[in-house]
């Protein structure tokens, strides 16, 4: 099961969210597992960010993996593969700074951000390749 919750203050298409992240799963043999999905507003993000990470500033994508121990206080009960927070504000900024559609950009950042929770990195040259190549496969299907 995929629960989106949306405390961002705007629209935005959980079902589109929910039909990407369903293929995915099932792609990544993970189907079976349940996944949250929170839309926050930036100064809530920034508190996050700086809390888990360090950093004192808002972010994109925060990925909280279900066997975590790093997990915000916003989040109880079983996780599953974990918890995919998402700030629309700043994904919205840097779709403007790419030139490309929010939407658009907002699938990426949701598919980079669950491709994390599946297990993939880019910490080092050969897995950031094999994660491009996920994204890229997996945007090609919602394009």
């Amino acid at each position: 099961m995929i629960e989106i919750t949306n405390l961002s203050g705007g629209a935005q298409d959980a079902n589109s969210l929910k039909k990407i992240g369903k293929v995915i799963l099932r792609e990544e043999r993970k189907a079976q597992l349940d996944l949250s999905v929170v839309l926050l507003g930036e100064s809530k993000m920034q508190e996050l960010n700086r809390v888990y990470r360090g950093k004192d500033e808002s972010t994109n994508v925060l990925s909280f993996s279900g066997g975590s121990d790093k997990i915000p206080s916003e989040v109880e009960g079983y996780l599953g593969l974990g918890e995919l927070v998402l700030c629309p504000a700043v994904i919205r900024k840097d779709a403007k700074k790419y030139g490309i559609m929010f939407k658009a950009e907002l699938y990426r950042i949701f598919i980079h951000g669950l491709l994390h929770l599946a297990g993939y990195d880019h910490t080092k040259d050969a897995d950031s390749k094999k994660m491009s190549q996920k994204e890229k496969q997996y945007l090609s299907l919602v394009s």
